[in-house]
C-alpha cells in the first residue's frame, strides 16, 4: 500500500491511496465519511452476529426440548414449527386449502330485446379469474332471473 499527500486545486489536501492496483483519493470529509461507514457496518456486523447467535441457539433448544434420548425420532407439531420459523424471521409452512366460493351478482342495463334474449347474453358473459396460484374450476354460472328494469 502505497499513501500519498497531495493537495487538490491547491485548497483542499487529500489523501491518495493504491490498494490492488486501483488509487483512491480521499478529501478529508470523504475520509471521514468512510470512517463512520466502516464504524456503522461492523455495529450491523455485530448486531447480526448476536442474532445469528440466537437464532443457533433457538433452533438447538428447540429440537433439544423434544429429544428423547430412548428414540431416533423427534416429534413436534407444525404450530411449533411455525412458530420457530417465524421467530427465526422466515416463511412458515404452508400446506394447500380448498374452498366453495359462492358468487352472487346483479347486472343492470342489458340491452335485448326480450328476457330471453338477455339470459343468453348474461349465460356466455361470465368468467372467473383467480388473481393467486391455484386452479379455479366452475362448476356451475347460472342467472336466476331477469326482468325488465324499472
Amino acid at each position: 500500500m502505497t499513501m500519498y499527500y497531495t493537495e487538490v486545486d491547491g485548497i483542499e489536501p487529500t489523501v491518495s491511496t493504491q490498494v490492488g492496483g486501483i488509487k483512491y483519493t480521499f478529501t478529508n470529509e470523504s475520509l471521514t465519511k468512510l470512517i463512520e461507514e466502516k464504524e456503522q457496518l461492523k455495529v450491523e456486523l455485530v448486531q447480526l452476529e448476536r442474532k445469528f447467535r440466537s437464532a443457533r441457539f433457538d433452533v438447538r433448544e428447540f429440537f433439544q426440548s423434544r429429544y428423547e434420548t430412548d428414540s431416533n425420532e423427534i416429534v413436534c407439531e407444525v404450530d411449533d414449527v411455525n412458530e420457530l420459523l417465524i421467530s427465526l424471521e422466515t416463511e412458515a409452512l404452508t400446506r394447500s386449502w380448498s374452498a366453495t366460493v359462492t358468487i352472487t351478482a346483479t347486472v343492470t342495463g342489458i340491452e335485448a330485446p326480450n328476457a330471453e334474449a338477455a339470459q343468453e347474453i348474461l349465460d356466455d358473459a361470465f368468467e372467473v379469474n383467480l388473481t393467486i396460484d391455484g386452479d379455479v374450476w366452475v362448476d356451475d354460472v347460472s342467472v336466476e332471473s331477469v326482468h325488465a328494469e324499472s
